[in-house]
């Protein structure tokens, strides 16, 4: 599964340029600051358990996606180059960034919530050489599995999809293979956080979290008010 992953990955880079023109070349801007590349920013990075603060050079998506490219960073007596293979995850202009495994390759990707089952964005060019623009995908990955769907993929199949991805929760599982109300494509985000909890609860020390361990009720509460 996580090698379909990378297959759609890349189908959606190079099919990106085609639907151009029916997508907001804009909307990537609600997460990345185009007028902010290249400059020395306050950051952090995670190596194991030490959190280390330090000016991060932020850079566009094509780059800091690229595990093979190193963050440049100044902790204080000038830049230096730092191996993205020698950290945990990082964040910059208050994002965090974080690696995704998809089985035969490792992309590093925007961190939305956190989670046994994670959700991320990945920045696609348009077009892949000197990008005028991102398209958005997310995407959600279980990390103890390393099995993921883009959410436009997830919505196909759904009830067989969602419900492998929660597999080791047969009760949750059940309910969306038998697209049960209230565990249908709609309800991905709360299905999601109701398994984080569940998982979180029947492991409670299995998940590193970065930033704390998230409140899954109010997330629960707050995708089953919304519609």
């Amino acid at each position: 599964m996580s090698k379909k992953i990378s297959v759609i990955f890349l189908l959606v880079l190079t099919s990106a340029a085609a639907i151009g023109q029916s997508v907001d070349k804009k909307a990537y801007e609600r997460y990345i600051n185009p007028e902010l590349y290249g400059q020395m920013l306050d950051g952090k990075y995670w190596q194991g358990k030490k959190e280390i603060t330090a000016k991060i050079k932020y850079v566009p998506p094509v780059e800091y996606q690229d595990p093979a490219v190193p963050l440049i960073i100044d902790k204080g007596d000038g830049e230096e180059t730092l191996p993205k293979s020698k950290i945990n995850a990082f964040e910059v202009n208050g994002r965090t960034i974080v690696p995704e495994d998809l089985g035969d390759s490792v992309v590093w990707a925007m961190l939305v919530n956190e989670g046994a089952i994670r959700e991320t964005i990945l920045f696609s060019p348009v077009p892949p050489q000197a990008p005028e623009y991102y398209k958005i995908n997310h995407l959600v990955t279980n990390t103890l599995t390393h099995q993921g769907y883009f959410v436009g993929s997830l919505a196909i199949n759904f009830h067989k999809n969602m419900a492998a991805l929660t597999a080791d929760y047969p009760e949750l599982s059940q309910k969306i293979a038998n697209r049960e109300k209230g565990y249908r494509f709609i309800d991905y985000k709360r299905i999601i956080a109701e398994y984080n909890k569940w998982y979180q609860e029947k492991y409670p020390k299995r998940i590193k979290y970065i930033h704390g361990t998230p409140d899954f009720d109010a997330i629960i509460e707050a995708e089953t008010n919304r519609f």
